[in-house]
């Protein structure tokens, strides 16, 4: 009986009858695996131009309530007018508000950026002026926090601690080689709270709010002007500024 051998196509004949092209192959193949393994660069966080801005500002003293009102439903209103933003979304606690504007994936948000910050401008008369500087900037999770750490002590409470992490710890955090910035956050921040008698103040026809500018006026620095001599001019100032509680206790209004 004859067995008929078939015509096909067959790789690994070819192989095997190639045997020295097919060594050489694969060692080539290895050479070059091994090559790319050593070289290739990894990046565990691609740069990549993500549709969103971020807006944030400090409000001290305001309640969430009257923050939503004065500050956060004017910002909606103002951003949401931004060319191609798609959502506006916005958070509010004591002390902060946070909006995000959200884009349409592959814009320039350079541009969009910029588009934003004069949309802000434009409202920034409606905002209250104890507002401190708003920060408009591009969110990229590769500005992040890469650590986070949580302080304790048994020596420093309240205040101290959060002197001691801003005054000593940032400061020898931010010296070390590869760290960019230092941000400190929660605690109890120093600060003078005054007490207001409200019947003294009904009393002599005084309102809330002038005991609030008055304060705000006395605490400044100003500038005197220069003292002509005959071989210099220096510049003086007026100290107006608290040193410390005493002096905001003697205030006369």
């Amino acid at each position: 009986m004859q067995q008929t051998k078939g015509s096909g196509f067959s790789i690994s004949a070819i192989a095997i009858r190639q045997h020295i092209g097919t060594l050489m192959l694969t060692l080539a193949v290895i050479v070059m695996g091994i090559y790319f393994m050593t070289t290739i660069q990894v990046d565990l966080l691609p740069a990549i131009t993500y549709p969103r801005i971020g807006v944030r500002l400090e409000a001290p003293g305001i309640s969430p309530e009257v923050a939503v009102d004065e500050i956060t439903r004017p910002l909606e209103e103002a951003l949401s007018a931004t060319e191609n933003v798609v959502q506006v979304f916005s958070r509010t606690r004591e002390g902060q508000v946070s909006l995000d504007l959200y884009f349409e994936p592959g814009g320039d948000i350079d541009q969009a950026l910029n588009d934003a910050t004069a949309a802000f401008n434009r409202s920034r008369g409606q905002l209250p002026d104890t507002i401190e500087e708003p920060r408009l900037f591009k969110v990229d999770p590769s500005q992040l926090p890469i650590y986070e750490l949580a302080l304790t002590s048994t020596s420093l409470q309240g205040k101290d601690l959060r002197v001691f992490a801003d005054e000593e710890l940032s400061r020898e955090l931010s010296v070390v080689p590869g760290v960019a910035a230092v941000d400190i956050s929660g605690a109890a921040e120093e600060e003078v709270r005054v007490l207001v008698d409200l019947s003294r103040l009904q009393a002599l026809n005084i309102g809330l709010t002038d005991v609030l500018n008055e304060l705000t006026e006395r605490n400044q620095d100003t500038s005197g002007g220069r003292i002509l001599g005959q071989n210099s001019e220096p510049l003086t100032r007026t100290v107006g500024r608290f040193r410390d509680a005493k002096e905001i206790e003697n205030l006369s209004i």
